[in-house]
């Protein structure tokens, strides 16, 4: 077991971790070792010193995020630096410090409390960005909800005041048909009347004035002087 120490990750934040491993020394490599490092003891810190160096690089080689997603990949990386730091590149100790590492475990990492709270700000401020975003989705289609209505409104006012408009012109225009047939009517009766008694236009007035006497035996005209009411003599 190493003992609690902390590394750099790749972006320069520092790590708490507790790691252990285990390994053994071949009895090929007995030898070579014993007349290396002379005792256990030598060879045993050299072998731990090794073991801290592997999982301090491999801190290196990640981000800080990855500590929290990718904990088994850091820890297969652990055991693949390790095995090169004591068995060597060719895996014949001579490179290395003549161990053979047999398994590494990376038994917790603990995450700086300033990236926890960074994430927890990012977090939370990822959350107002899509809250901001929803209420403005929100009140753009409420807006647009309204002014839908409004152009509908209006349209309906206006079909309305265009209707109201045409039914007004369509009476007046009737209305002004009728009076123009009556006065067509009635003239066309005074000039067929003046022409089948030979009138005058005097006398046409008179035969009208006479006419409108016999319709209503009631009527009562005031006039002033030089005004006048008899047309008899005109017949």
């Amino acid at each position: 077991n190493l003992p609690e120490e902390t590394c750099v990750s790749k972006d320069g934040l520092r790590v708490q971790y507790k790691v252990s491993f285990q390994y053994k020394i071949p009895q090929v490599w007995l030898y070579d070792a014993v007349r290396k490092y002379r005792n256990f003891e030598r060879w045993s810190e050299i072998v731990e010193a090794a073991g801290t160096s592997a999982v301090q690089h491999t801190c290196s080689e990640f981000p800080i995020y990855n500590f929290q997603n990718k904990r088994g990949v850091i820890q297969s990386t652990m055991e693949d630096n390790l095995r090169l730091k004591l068995e060597g590149e060719a895996g014949d100790g001579k490179n290395g410090v003549y161990a053979k590492a047999i398994s590494l475990q990376l038994q917790y990492v603990t995450i700086p409390e300033e990236y926890k709270s960074a994430v927890a700000e990012k977090q939370s401020a990822a959350e107002d960005i899509i809250l901001a975003q929803n209420q403005r989705l929100q009140e753009t289609t409420k807006a647009q909800t309204e002014l839908l209505t409004a152009k509908e409104e209006a349209r309906k006012i206006h079909d309305t005041a265009v209707n109201d408009a045409s039914i007004i012109l369509t009476k007046a225009r009737l209305k002004a048909e009728e009076i123009s047939f009556a006065f067509e009517t009635e003239a066309s009766v005074l000039v067929s009347v003046k022409e089948k008694l030979n009138l005058t236009t005097n006398g046409l007035l008179a035969y009208t004035s006479n006419k409108l006497y016999e319709e209503v035996p009631n009527l009562h005209v005031t006039a002033e002087e030089p005004a006048s009411i008899s047309r008899k003599e005109e017949l």
